[in-house]
């Protein structure tokens, strides 16, 4: 299991154990307290720290294929 698996699964649980916790609370059976959605957020922003470390990788690529020719 890597590192990605193991922060998405301790997600689920916290996830998981909020709306637990919440339910308790919840005594008329409708749910009232409307939890944020934390999986969507950190998700787009490790695909865009991904895609700016690729670009810079291929800039430096890049760069040192022209300092290498000179």
């Amino acid at each position: 299991m890597n590192e990605n698996d193991k922060t998405t699964l301790k997600k689920g649980r916290l996830r998981a154990f909020l709306d637990g916790f919440a339910s308790a609370f919840d005594l008329s059976g409708q749910t009232f307290i409307v939890l944020p959605d934390l999986d969507s957020g950190f998700q787009k922003d490790r695909e865009a720290i991904k895609g700016d470390w690729e670009t810079v990788g291929n800039d430096m690529y890049r760069a040192m294929n022209i300092v290498a020719h000179e």
